[in-house]
């Protein structure tokens, strides 16, 4: 009965210190990749023999909110917040970025396309500005929507050819960070394909 009296208590204390090992083990984060299809596949390439001059591809420009890598979602109007525990690779704009010189290089309208700082004499100039890029959370499970405004320019004397504010959504699979990730990779796609048409569009109105 005495060594009973004795296992019980100290069972409840082997039990209690385990519990405070929880408490303070940190919340492991998400880490997620902005999934766009494949460059190669895309789209169809345009005619080679149309594929002229260079275009220079600026840095994409995108508020405050969306230069941090941590996903961003809105369960009310005119309110975001991050996801507390999920991350991007890398911050939205630069993936988009990088996403849409590739996708213009495999079907652009354009001879070759470069990323600002490579020296490489441009024709042309392409700035984009990324004015949302978040998971509308206010209904489960949610809708991806990604808004992106660029402008065409004649580089040798600063020309605006044309300017146009590109906006896509995309069902989220799930209510959660995951869902977003992958929605926002949808809507992301969509978009690319909108504005490489609309680059084939209005660069022959350029009166080179």
């Amino acid at each position: 009965m005495h060594a009973r009296s004795i296992a019980i208590p100290l069972l409840f204390a082997i039990a209690c210190l385990a519990g405070c090992g929880q408490v303070g083990r940190p919340h492991p984060v998400s880490h997620h990749v902005l999934r766009v299809a494949d460059a190669g596949v895309a789209a169809a390439p345009a005619n080679a023999a149309a594929r002229q001059g260079v275009l220079l591809v600026r840095d994409t420009e995108t508020p405050g909110v969306f230069q941090s890598v941590r996903l961003v979602y809105s369960r009310t109007p005119d309110t975001l917040s991050y996801y507390q525990y999920a991350r991007w690779s890398e911050a939205p704009a630069r993936s988009l970025n990088a996403h849409l010189r590739q996708r213009l290089n495999a079907a652009g309208p354009f001879e070759a396309v470069v990323p600002l700082g490579t020296g490489v004499q441009a024709e042309y100039q392409l700035n984009t500005r990324l004015r949302d890029f978040y998971h509308d959370a206010a209904q489960s499970p949610g809708i991806a929507r990604v808004t992106l405004e660029a402008e065409l320019v004649r580089r040798r004397d600063a020309r605006l050819i044309a300017r146009q504010v590109f906006a896509a959504e995309a069902p989220a699979p799930s209510h959660d960070a995951a869902g977003a990730a992958a929605s926002l990779g949808l809507a992301s796609d969509r978009l690319l394909d909108d504005l490489v048409t609309w680059l084939a569009r209005v660069r022959p109105a350029d009166d080179r």
